[in-house]
């Protein structure tokens, strides 16, 4: 029996990552190394341009592969080298699609933001294989999460604010649309405003109560903030947050760092769109706790198992949320268990976040 393949396609979220993609001491490549190694990344052609990282087989009828390219956040979002960003990203696929045979392929990170949500790539004639940005499951996992968050603060949902930072990208405008149905007001942060009205417009037609703004540090009304943005820094300051508030933090690489935490120990910030795999898929994972995984790899895979060949690009339709949250029940993925920067909850802060909230975080 030929066997169905999937590759999932990452980046360097920062150049720390190369520490957990290979055996090299993280002194050496943040003190000694970094501004060699940053001018390497952006000279690598080719087959040179990215890695198998990972290779592993999920059951008798499928097996994946992770890819990294090696280059940076920041570099991906270089806006000077689009051109030459997207065509690495494109050499990456192809050689996925025509030397490992994919079936499908999952663009993970800023690869789905840099070719336009997937679409750049599925107009290519040379590209057959089918593509996914996989932010569908990100979107279903973010609103499992937003909603057992707020149960467990004992936070009606319909009394709530929350925050979308990234409202005008393909997560942040459908975790806008579906959170408008039941939250009680929405603060849309994005940077057009254009774009923002029209989000404003069509969550308003939901009955919901969107306000929008280019200022990141409106979200100090909100009680929940999700970041879901293409920016590859941080962009969240301590002082942007309410008292007691959360961040589930959807983007990757981060937009909130470990001093808001420590600056902040009242506010809780949670991993955002983290799935939990069935235990016998075994596979690397940068420096994410073992069977765990975002949930755009997670619907990659998903897909493959489901022997699905369309394209899942573009704008996310709430109709294929519910799908492909189906898909996760009937595979045995689920929501990870809430973790802050890798590490499990609860902890200290977490207990010290009850207190204020009193509430007991189980």
């Amino acid at each position: 029996m030929t066997k169905r393949r999937f590759a999932f396609i990452v980046h360097l979220r920062d150049i720390n990552d190369i520490a957990h993609t290979l055996p090299v001491p993280n002194f050496l490549i943040t003190k000694v190394l970094r501004r060699p190694i940053l001018w390497l990344l952006w000279k690598l052609r080719g087959r040179l341009g990215f890695m198998v990282r990972s290779k592993f087989r999920v059951n008798d009828e499928v097996e994946g592969y992770i890819i990294v390219i090696w280059m940076t956040g920041a570099q991906m979002m270089n806006s000077n080298h689009n051109g030459w960003v997207r065509r690495r990203i494109l050499e990456t696929i192809l050689y996925v699609q025509d030397k490992l045979h994919c079936d499908v392929i999952g663009l993970g990170a800023l690869t789905a933001s840099v070719t336009n949500a997937g679409q750049w790539l599925s107009s290519r004639s040379e590209v057959k294989a089918a593509i996914t940005h996989g932010d569908t499951y990100a979107v279903a996992l973010a609103l499992e999460g937003v909603e057992t968050l707020a149960s467990k603060i004992n936070l009606p949902l319909r009394e709530a604010t929350v925050a979308i930072v990234g409202a005008t990208g393909i997560i942040g405008d459908a975790l806008s649309r579906a959170l408008a149905r039941f939250v009680g007001r929405l603060i849309l942060v994005g940077r057009n405003e254009a774009k923002l009205q029209v989000i404003k417009r069509r969550v308003n037609n939901l009955d919901g109560r969107a306000i929008v703004t280019t200022k990141i540090s409106d979200v100090k009304e909100a009680d929940i903030v999700v970041t879901a943005t293409s920016w590859p820094e941080a962009l969240i300051k301590a002082e942007y947050l309410k008292e007691g508030a959360i961040v589930y933090e959807v983007s990757q690489p981060r937009n909130v760092s470990r001093a808001v935490v420590e600056e902040r120990p009242d506010v809780l910030v949670v991993d955002g769109s983290y799935a939990r795999v069935p235990e016998d898929i075994n596979f690397w994972w940068m420096s994410l706790p073992p069977h765990h995984t975002f949930g755009c790899m997670a619907e990659t895979l998903m897909q493959c198992l489901e022997d699905d060949r369309s394209h899942h690009i573009g704008a996310i339709d709430l109709n294929f949320v519910e799908t492909v949250r189906r898909w996760g029940q009937k595979h045995g993925f689920t929501h990870a268990d809430f973790t802050s920067f890798n590490r499990p909850l609860p902890n200290v802060r977490v207990i010290e976040f009850n207190i204020r909230h009193k509430h007991e975080f189980a």
